[in-house]
């Protein structure tokens, strides 16, 4: 049995990915950040020193949604820098056969046009709303070709939209979006108030069940190196997203949108080719990943994370 470690299994993509890599016949060992603190070299090193996996499949990281993002600039170039370069030159030391890194469709400027393609990435800035956070993924691309032209370490690096599923943190004020907003559905759903939701709803997002993303990354781990988007290659409005989640829910409220808040990048689209020469198509649609992802909240409330 080959070894895979995943740092950052806490998460939604971590908790898909365990059940994906194991049920295909690896041994998987999953680190948090109880176990090891990835900011420093230190712990980073005795992680993989111990673990001695054959691959490294990288998701840990510090992310919010667009408000935390907006606020913590600094905190997320610096956390991520570090986690990040901690992590791949801990994986060099104890001879991993290759990386496969979680990145960030934030690494995209609104100059790319749509939609947008792994070539593109080095165009243009990123956008504002995300750019510490967007940087630092960029900086962990650079560090992974510069890792395989000098030590000859394989990497894929996955671009990857944005993602929801069982397990999320259901954070409302810093959280993303869809897993926000199934907090926000269920408090107004239990409460019988009106449902509450940022901006104004026109604004383009591509959206990846976790457990789609979990084998999409199978396939990326077994069969590509490099850039590649990790995505549907489909894209809905946030309207369009919270009149589907209103719908599973059963929820037939009110629903207020605070266009004082920010939209973010207005529209994101991605080109999926590279993604689907692997043979991976998605299994669920959005309908469906909400379905399972709201009855799990509603099932979990007591223990979820928010």
């Amino acid at each position: 049995m080959e070894r895979v470690l995943i740092t950052g299994v806490s998460g939604v993509a971590g908790r898909a990915l365990v059940q994906e890599l194991t049920v295909s016949g690896y041994e998987v060992i999953g680190a948090n950040s109880a176990r090891a603190d990835l900011t420093r070299r230190d712990q980073a090193e005795e992680l993989l020193d111990a673990i001695r996996p054959t691959y490294v499949v990288h998701l840990a990281g510090r992310v919010h949604g667009i408000m935390g993002n907006i606020h913590s600039q600094g905190q997320a170039f610096y956390d991520n820098i570090q986690i990040n370069t901690n992590v791949v030159e801990a994986s060099r030391r104890v001879g991993v056969k290759k990386i496969v890194a979680m990145g960030s469709t934030a690494i995209y400027s609104d100059i790319v046009s749509l939609p947008m393609r792994e070539d593109d990435l080095w165009l243009g800035a990123p956008h504002y709303s995300e750019g510490g956070y967007a940087h630092a993924k960029r900086a962990m691309i650079a560090q992974l070709e510069a890792y395989r032209e000098q030590y000859g370490m394989d990497y894929s690096f996955a671009v990857s939209t944005n993602l929801y599923g069982p397990g999320d943190k259901f954070d409302e004020a810093h959280g993303h979006v869809l897993p926000s907003l199934v907090s926000k559905v269920h408090r107004a759903q239990t409460l019988g108030i009106p449902l509450e939701v940022w901006g104004t709803g026109t604004v383009t997002r591509d959206f990846l069940y976790s457990a789609d993303a979990a084998s999409a990354i199978r396939l990326i781990l077994e069969n590509f190196s490099g850039v590649i988007n990790l995505a549907t290659g489909t894209s809905v409005t946030i309207r369009e997203a919270v009149e589907t989640l209103v719908r599973v829910a059963g929820f037939d409220g009110t629903i207020n949108w605070d266009t004082s808040k920010p939209d973010g990048q207005h529209a994101r689209a991605y080109d999926v080719s590279r993604l689907k020469a692997l043979g991976w198509a998605p299994k669920f649609t959005l309908e469906q990943g909400l379905a399972e992802t709201y009855e799990w909240y509603a099932d979990n409330f007591s223990t979820a994370r928010r």
